[in-house]
């Protein structure tokens, strides 16, 4: 596994191709991959029926958002449930060789249980990662529409300034967002609406808004600086506010430790005075 996983992956040409289609045609395309063996098998055959079993549609927005796939999510968790079910009898394998014999009912138990637990491990991970890129991602939207705002003010049409705005960085939000326009660009749409699918795909409803604004621009030929600022002070704010409550979310976690710090301070202090006064 260690061998395998270090090994370099080789592009899929059909996957690249597929990133800049629209997302009906994505959608639609077939999983074309001419590869052979047992991994690909468990790829074409296995992993979209368990993902389909599980139910992991459910994730769908997350994973998008993440760039990964449901069959992905699928092998994470069937893998990390046969590795807590099988570990503790490997443990207890060892055991046996060292000389001791625990009892069989022990190494069941804790391989369904550390099994339940590693088999959902996954599920919780894609939720953690996947808030977090999207705070990310709103952050970034937060400054692509100043950015944007500023090229309208400088007499930039409205695909114009959607594309500048978009090119000044290139950290992975901004990239993505370019991906977004590209994709509409190259269906022979407006750019706007590649903002609107990527919203729906990763749940930034910030970029819905922005798409709207420039829809209006586009087609009307409206002045959207004064609007387009108010949207990005509107959004800083949330961002603020969010990150206040978590830091007073993270300030209140604090208290249990510094009690029971405190408290064993206490009883070190007062362990002497007890000691003499039980037993003289």
């Amino acid at each position: 596994m260690v061998v395998v996983g270090l090994k370099p992956a080789q592009p899929n040409l059909a996957a690249a191709v597929r990133r800049l289609l629209p997302t009906e045609a994505t959608s639609a395309a077939p999983a074309l991959d001419d590869a052979t063996g047992f991994g690909a098998w468990l790829r074409r055959r296995v992993l979209p029926t368990a993902a389909e079993r599980l139910g992991l549609k459910r994730f769908a927005a997350d994973l998008q958002l993440l760039d990964r796939s449901m069959e992905h999510l699928a092998a994470q968790k069937l893998g990390y449930g046969v590795v807590g079910l099988v570990f503790p009898t490997f443990l207890t394998g060892l055991l046996t060789l060292a000389g001791l014999r625990p009892p069989v009912a022990i190494p069941l138990a804790v391989g369904l249980v550390l099994g339940g637990v590693f088999f959902f491990l996954p599920d919780a991970v894609v939720r953690r990662e996947a808030a977090s890129a999207r705070a990310s991602l709103r952050r970034a939207t937060g400054a692509y529409i100043d950015l944007v705002a500023l090229e309208r003010l400088a007499d930039a049409g409205s695909t114009e300034a959607l594309d500048r705005a978009a090119a000044v960085s290139e950290s992975p939000e901004f990239a993505r967002i370019r991906d977004a326009l590209l994709r509409a660009q190259l269906a022979g749409r407006p750019a706007w609406t590649g903002l609107s699918e990527l919203a729906e795909r990763t749940g930034v409803i910030e970029l819905a808004d922005v798409a709207d604004v420039m829809a209006v621009a586009g087609r009307d030929g409206a002045a959207v600086y004064s609007t387009l600022r108010a949207r990005a002070a509107s959004l800083r704010t949330q961002l603020l506010t969010g990150e206040i409550g978590d830091a007073n979310a993270a300030s209140e976690h604090m208290v249990i430790p510094v009690s029971l710090l405190g408290m064993c301070f206490m009883a070190l202090i007062a362990y002497p005075a007890f000691v003499r006064i039980l037993f003289g």
